[in-house]
């Protein structure tokens, strides 16, 4: 059994997910073993994730026989971020797609769209990511920032995540840079995990700990590796991501995956000029 396999006995929204090169083609197979009663499908993409892979989507659900809608945001290719107003965007798009089951393809900002969207209409979906940019393609949560602030709004993890390593391997290298950054937060995102634990605050959760810790060591081993595109880097970053939220489903917490860095980076996020994140 596969890490992987073994994080998916455990998770309580996702039960299927599949990573490496190529990893697009099973998303008809994907979607019709999730969602067996489904006729109507609609994926939600943006011109550049739609290039990528969002085009390649829609063929193979029409090929498997499945009505396919789809809603271009932003299609003029302008930027955009995971704004409350583009969750009502995405909202109203799937409600009118009348009972199709909705495709993300993207990274963090579509997925949290879909995901939150989904919460709301009390839907579930699947997820095909295109870039190992950040831990949340199948974390439950969505962070959206509402009336200036930014936050997480509850929502179910998606039922299914893809991650086509071949298609992050050839993402935007700041895209790549965040992923890497990210997983580098699990060390002393651990570190206060040890502390909590020692003063029983927070006992550390075996199989969690497995998950993130185990093989972060190797996944990060290789920087150039990933700066430069390495298929085989990427999709060992794209899978310590997945773990990453995978841990957090099975522990029910966002304590495997996240401590004071992220405390931190909220506070940063509130001062005048400070970053707001766009993966």
């Amino acid at each position: 059994m596969t890490m992987i396999e073994e994080a998916l006995t455990k998770t309580t929204d996702t039960k299927a997910c599949v990573i490496g090169p190529g990893a697009t083609e099973a998303a008809a197979k994907m979607f019709g073993e999730l969602f067996p009663d489904a006729k109507k499908a609609i994926v939600i993409d943006d011109p550049r994730t739609r290039a990528v892979a969002g085009e390649r989507v829609i063929g193979l659900l029409k090929a498997a026989g499945l009505e396919v809608a789809e809603h271009v945001i932003n299609p003029d290719g302008s930027d955009f971020h995971a704004t409350y107003a583009k969750v009502e965007e995405v909202r109203k798009a799937i409600a009118a797609a009348d009972g199709a089951i909705p495709v993300a393809v993207g990274s963090g900002v579509i997925n949290d769209l879909t995901k939150r969207a989904c919460g709301e209409l009390g839907l579930r979906y699947m997820v095909v990511g295109t870039a190992a940019s950040m831990d949340g393609y199948t974390a439950y949560g969505a962070a959206i920032t509402k009336d200036g602030m930014k936050q997480t709004m509850g929502c179910k993890a998606p039922l299914g995540c893809i991650v086509d390593s071949a298609v992050a391997a050839a993402a935007p290298k700041e895209m790549t840079a965040s992923g890497y950054a990210d997983l580098i937060a699990k060390i002393p995102a651990g570190a206060d995990w040890i502390i909590a634990d020692l003063i029983g605050s927070e006992a550390i959760h075996p199989l969690a700990w497995k998950l993130v810790q185990g093989p972060l060591r190797d996944t990060l081993s290789n920087p150039v590796g990933c700066a430069s595109g390495d298929e085989r880097e990427v999709r060992k970053l794209c899978e310590g991501l997945v773990m990453s939220a995978f841990a957090m489903q099975a522990m029910g917490s966002s304590r495997p995956a996240s401590g004071t860095e992220h405390q931190v980076a909220h506070y940063w996020d509130t001062l005048p000029g400070g970053r707001r994140s766009t993966t």
